[in-house]
């Protein structure tokens, strides 16, 4: 058996708690990034599921719901509160120029200078939103010029990580 000096051992100690210490900060690093993305999932598979829910103006249930409820249930369902209308959700939100698939895009469809529409974006320059105009919810394209005409921007209630869609006026 061999037997460290008090110096060795110290040095071994040191190295061994510098070792530790890093591992430890990449399992939360991960950790984060996994939490995240399980988020992220959950916020995406609960607005998938309320397509084709009927659009009520001030709902937010599977009977009826708009488009600030949605994204209010669909959070709600992955334990994060956000605020009850678009222009709140645009206010409280953190701003991103690159949104991934749950972040949300704001719009103003109105003559005012408000936001008063939201959606949740679903990647492939997808989002879906609870549609006045065909009184359900349902997916759009983010391409067609309606939408990028009156895009204000992105925002986010979760971590950020890599950018899937950069948000850019035409």
């Amino acid at each position: 058996m061999r037997i460290l000096s008090y110096s060795n051992w110290r040095s071994t100690l040191l190295l061994t708690l510098c070792v530790l210490i890093g591992l430890s900060g990449c399992a939360k690093a991960s950790v984060f990034k996994n939490t995240d993305t399980a988020t992220r999932q959950n916020i995406l598979i609960t607005a998938k599921r309320m397509l084709g829910t009927r659009y009520v103006f001030g709902g937010t249930s599977t009977r009826g719901i708009d488009c600030s409820g949605l994204v209010q249930y669909a959070y709600r369902e992955a334990g994060i509160k956000v605020p009850r209308t678009a222009q709140q959700q645009f206010q409280a939100s953190q701003p991103r120029r690159k949104v991934l698939p749950g972040d949300l895009l704001f719009f103003r469809t109105g003559k005012t200078q408000r936001v008063n529409h939201v959606g949740i974006y679903i990647g492939n320059g997808q989002m879906i939103h609870a549609s006045s105009g065909s009184k359900r919810v349902r997916k759009a394209r983010l391409s067609k010029r309606y939408w990028r005409k009156r895009l204000v921007g992105g925002g986010t209630f979760l971590g950020t990580n890599q950018a899937t869609i950069v948000l850019a006026k035409p």
